[in-house]
């Protein structure tokens, strides 16, 4: 399976595609049952915008967003739509070990 019939999926399992117009989600339903690489050029075309996606950042515990510029797209986007009703974002590794490291410091914190 391509990594863009894997991103299609993993939009379609979290409801992504809910609001998009019909004609591209049957677009990408055909692209997981068949392929993504059975598709036309022009379908294709079609569900470029869905295949990456800019990172949602983090905002630290004084409130401060780090701005990440980082650009998903294959496995990485899977990976951060996989866990996107986790942590509430579609996030990079970076952001998503920074998540990790603010929740650790305030598990430490709690515990003096």
């Amino acid at each position: 399976m391509s990594d863009e019939q894997k991103v299609l999926e993993a939009l379609h399992k979290n409801g992504s595609l809910d609001n998009e117009e019909d004609k591209v989600r049957g677009i990408a339903q055909r692209a997981v049952d068949n392929g993504y690489d059975n598709l036309s050029p022009l379908q294709k075309n079609v569900l470029a915008p869905l295949l990456i996606r800019a990172c949602d950042g983090v905002t630290n515990p004084g409130d401060h967003h780090n701005d990440c510029q980082a650009v998903l797209e294959g496995a990485a986007l899977v990976a951060a739509l996989e866990s996107e009703a986790y942590y509430e974002a579609v996030l990079c590794e970076d952001c998503v070990n920074e998540t990790e490291q603010y929740a650790r410091e305030w598990e430490r914190i709690q515990a003096e």
